[in-house]
C-alpha cells in the first residue's frame, strides 16, 4: 500500500478523529477536549498547530493521525499537540481496523517522512508510537511518573490492602472529621448535573490559592535569590499574570464545559473542602483527573485522601468506572490510596 504524509487542518478531521477515539484512547486524546488546547496554541504567534495524518494514496483514507505542534525559533522542533499543562498523555490515533503489524508500519512511515528535531512528550509507556521510535535518532528518553488506583470491588478488602499506617491514617481523619463536626459531604457534577457557576468560582479559587501557597516563593523569603526587587517581581508575577494564566487555560474551560468531565467536591457546609476534577472515558471505565486541590486550612484533616476515598466508595457503588486514574505525578499520598504506579516517556529525537 502506497502512503503519504499530509498536514490537514484540525477542524476538518472532526469526523474521522472522532471515530478513532472511540477506541480505548485516553480522555486526554478526544476531539473535543482537544478543541480547547488548539484554541490555545493557536494564541502562540510561535506555535504553529499541525495535524499530521497518514492516508492511502489511493483511496485518501485517513490511517493514523498524529496531532503536533510546530515550534518556531532558533531550535525549531515539533511536539506533540498534548504536551501542554492540564493534559497528561500525548498519542497519536488509528484507524480501528489496523493491526499491530501495520500500526508499526504507519509509525515507522511517519518519523522517515518528518526530519529534524521532535521533541515527543506525554508519551504513554505502552504506546506504539513510542514504543516504534527509530532508536538511532533519540538522543533523550526520560519517565515521568504516574498513578491509577484500581477501584476496589470490595470496601474491607480495599482497607485490608494498604498499609496498616495508611489505614490508620485514613480511618483517623474521618473520626478527626466526625468529632469536629467537620460534614465531608460528597457532591458529583456534570453529566446530567451541570457545575454551577458559584460552584466553579469558589474552585478556582481554591485551586489558584492552592497552587500560590505550594510554588510561590514568598516575597520575603530565605529561599529566594535575587534580593528584594526580584522577589517583588515574582510576587508581582504570580498575583497578575500567573492569576490571568489559570482563569484561561485550556482546562479551565473544559472542565465546566464538557459532557464527559466529571468535578467531585468535598462540603463542609458552604465551604469547600477538598475537589477533583476529572474527564470520563465514552464507556465510562476510567476518570482521568487533571485536577486536584485541598483548601489549606483542612489540612490537619488530610482531606484529599478523605476525599479520595469516598470517589472509590462511590465507583464502587456504581460498579461502571473501574479506574481512578491520578495521572501526572507520582506523589506519595496516592500510593499510600492504593495507587499502581505507571509512566509517560519524554523523548528528543534528532
Amino acid at each position: 500500500m502506497n502512503k503519504s504524509l499530509t498536514f490537514i487542518p484540525f477542524e476538518q478531521l472532526e469526523d474521522t478523529w472522532k471515530a478513532m477515539e472511540k477506541q480505548r484512547v485516553s480522555p486526554f486524546m478526544y476531539y473535543d477536549y482537544m478543541r480547547y488546547i488548539v484554541r490555545d496554541e493557536k494564541r502562540n504567534p510561535f506555535h504553529s498547530v499541525r495535524i499530521a495524518c497518514i492516508q492511502n494514496v489511493s483511496s485518501r483514507e485517513i490511517l493514523m493521525i498524529v496531532p503536533l505542534v510546530y515550534v518556531k525559533g532558533p531550535k525549531a522542533h515539533y511536539k506533540m499537540l498534548g504536551d501542554i499543562g492540564g493534559c497528561d498523555i500525548a498519542d497519536a490515533l488509528y484507524k480501528d481496523s489496523i493491526s499491530g503489524e501495520e500500526r508499526g508500519e504507519l509509525i515507522s512511515f511517519f518519523y522517515k517522512s518528518l526530519s529534524g528535531r521532535l521533541e515527543f512528550r506525554r508519551l504513554y509507556e505502552k504506546s506504539p508510537l513510542y514504543l516504534n521510535a527509530p532508536p538511532e535518532r533519540i538522543v533523550s528518553d526520560e519517565t515521568v511518573g504516574y498513578a491509577d488506583i484500581p477501584v476496589p470491588e470490595d470496601w474491607d478488602g480495599y482497607l485490608a490492602s494498604l498499609s496498616g499506617n495508611s489505614r490508620h491514617n485514613l480511618t483517623r481523619a474521618v473520626r478527626r472529621m466526625d468529632r469536629d463536626g467537620i460534614e465531608h459531604r460528597l457532591e458529583v457534577y456534570g453529566g446530567d448535573r451541570s457545575l454551577p457557576k458559584e460552584v466553579w468560582k469558589l474552585l478556582m479559587k481554591t485551586y489558584y490559592a492552592r497552587f500560590h501557597a505550594k510554588y510561590k516563593r514568598g516575597v520575603f523569603s530565605d529561599e529566594t535569590k535575587g534580593g528584594i526587587f526580584v522577589q517583588v517581581l515574582k510576587y508581582i508575577h504570580y498575583r497578575t499574570y500567573k492569576k490571568l494564566w489559570f482563569y484561561t487555560k485550556h482546562d479551565s474551560h473544559s472542565i465546566p464545559e464538557l459532557a464527559n468531565a466529571r468535578t467531585y467536591v468535598l462540603w463542609n457546609g458552604d465551604d469547600m473542602i477538598a475537589f477533583a476534577c476529572g474527564f470520563l472515558t465514552h464507556d465510562q471505565s476510567i476518570c482521568s483527573y487533571p485536577r486536584l486541590a485541598i483548601n489549606e486550612k483542612y489540612n490537619y484533616y488530610t482531606p484529599g485522601c478523605v476525599m479520595l476515598a469516598e470517589i472509590l466508595q462511590l465507583y464502587m457503588q456504581r460498579g461502571v468506572t473501574k479506574h481512578l486514574d491520578l495521572s501526572r505525578g507520582d506523589e506519595a499520598y496516592k500510593f499510600k490510596m492504593g495507587a499502581v504506579a505507571y509512566c509517560t516517556h519524554d523523548i528528543v529525537l534528532k
